[in-house]
Order: C-alpha cells, then structure tokens, then sequence
C-alpha cells in the first residue's frame, strides 16, 4: 500500500526550476535512499514530502501518515531542556507528562545524553544536540521518517552507534524512511532501492551509478570498474587485507591497495592477510 504518491511535482526558487516532473512512490515499511550532488534538489524534494515546502505544480498525495523530518542540523527550542524538546511529540500526543518523561529517559539512555536531561540546548555540543533530534524524530512512532544527512554532524564512533540504532528502529518498528546520505556504506546498505536526484530529476540508481556518483573504482587491463563490481579473487590487483567487517548487516573485507588507498569488498573468498582483487561481474564503466 502506498502511503505517499507525488506525481510531475515541480518547484522553482527566483525563475530557476529546482525539481523538474518529480514522479515517486513510497510503500509502507519501505526505504529509498537519495543520492546527489549539492544543489541538486535533495533537501527541496524531502522539505516538500516533510510539507515544508509547497510545490508549483503536479500532485502530492499521504494516506494519513505521521511524518518526522530530521534536517543536517539540529532545529531545538531555545527555552527547553533537552528532556522536554526530547518528548515534545508525546506532548502534542496528548501522552502524559509521567509516561512521556519515563520514555524520554528511555531514549536518553539510547543516545548517550541521559546526564543533559536537565540542560538547554545551548550547553549541548553541536553533535549532541543533533542526537537529540534524532530521538525526538523516532519518540513520536512516526510512519515516515525523513533523514537529510543525519549522522553528518556526529563523530566516526557516535555516527556509527547512531546508524545503527536508527536502521534497527525502522526495521522493528516497519517505519517508512527516505534517506539522503553522501555515505558510501549507508547508500549501499541502508536500502534496497537507491535514487540519484541530477538537476532536480529523480531517477533510479544501478550499482555502477552509485559507484559512479562516489567516484570510486579502479583502472584494470585499461577498462574502469565501479568498485562494486570488485571481489576477492585468485589473480588481479595485490591488496592487503586488513580485517572483516559487518556493515549494516553486510559483511566486507577492508583491503588496502599499494598506494596506501582502502576499499571495502564485499566478502567472496576467505582471505587472511595478503590476496588479490578483480573484476567478478563484468560490470564497467569506461
């Protein structure tokens, strides 16, 4: 069932066309995630579906849904703590106070920032106030969740605890996401489908496109290969593995080139410390 349609939908800003004929549909449950270059009308199109932005022409349909809209910076009210901005959505819930704050704790704990409970945004470091949008973005059970480069803000090891603390809550909890992220491991795990927004035209994005989109892949025999098309192999490219790793539930090899540079394989054959990298599908992009 889908829970959102945008049909030929189009905006503009000053004379200049930021969407062109946007055509998209979201099932329940589902998520898509956006890739694309600065100003290529990312954030215009999730401002919209977030019903921050109007739209010029064309058609926009929700089925009744709840819809949380995380920006790349935190948006939190000045006169309130951190608890209190953390279970506003409870309070327009109608939820009261004692079970909103016994939740809020909860998510509190979740997100490191049990301690600020009392604090105001001001005394939060940018990072932790962008933590605590994104717990109020989940506190309210939404059915669509918008994420415009949450994790941007936060540090390798914050980011990463928050990723995936994020990606199991929507997969528990069967929220629809969209997702916009210039993370490689986020574009190719976090969903099935990937989109590329170019000059405000949406479409979707073969595995090669995302690599393409990265800039990352290698030269061999003189053709270029997406690294997506790479693999452990018997003979090609001599890399070091460094180690494995699980990615949002897929698991890589890290391996290092020569030149010093690190790529993630996905895991193939087993390898221990030294092996070789080739092409596997015959997929190029010369």
């Amino acid at each position: 069932m889908a829970i959102i349609r945008v049909e030929n939908v189009t905006k503009g800003f000053e004379k200049e066309l930021i969407l062109r004929g946007i055509n998209f549909e979201l099932q329940r449950g589902e998520t898509v995630t956006i890739l694309g270059g600065s100003g290529s009308g990312k954030t215009t199109f999730l401002k919209v579906l977030a019903g921050l932005l109007s739209f010029d022409s064309g058609s926009y349909e929700k089925a009744g849904v709840k819809i949380a809209y995380i920006s790349q910076k935190p948006v939190l009210f000045s006169h309130m703590t951190v608890l209190e901005n953390l279970v506003f959505p409870l309070k327009c819930q109608k939820v009261k106070r004692k079970e909103r704050e016994a939740i809020g704790r909860v998510f509190l704990e979740k997100s490191e920032l049990a301690k600020w409970a009392d604090a105001y945004p001001y005394e939060l470091s940018g990072g932790q106030q962008q933590r605590v949008s994104v717990a109020r973005a989940l506190i309210g059970n939404p059915d669509l969740l918008l994420m415009d480069e949450p994790f941007s803000s936060l540090d390798v090891r914050l980011g990463r605890d928050m990723r995936q603390w994020v990606f199991a809550q929507i997969e528990e909890r069967d929220i629809a996401a969209v997702f916009v992220t210039h993370h490689y491991e986020e574009a190719k795990v976090f969903s099935e489908q990937v989109l590329l927004m170019d000059h405000g035209v949406l479409s979707e994005a073969s595995d090669a496109a995302i690599d393409a989109f990265f800039g990352d892949g290698l030269l061999y025999n003189d053709v270029y290969y997406p690294i997506g098309a790479w693999g452990m192999a018997d003979a090609g490219v001599a890399v070091r593995v460094e180690r494995q790793l699980m990615l949002y539930g897929q698991a890589y090899w890290s391996v290092i080139l020569e030149d010093g540079t690190q790529k993630f394989i996905i895991v193939g054959d087993n390898a221990i410390e030294k092996g070789y990298i080739a092409p596997v599908r015959g997929e190029k992009d010369a």
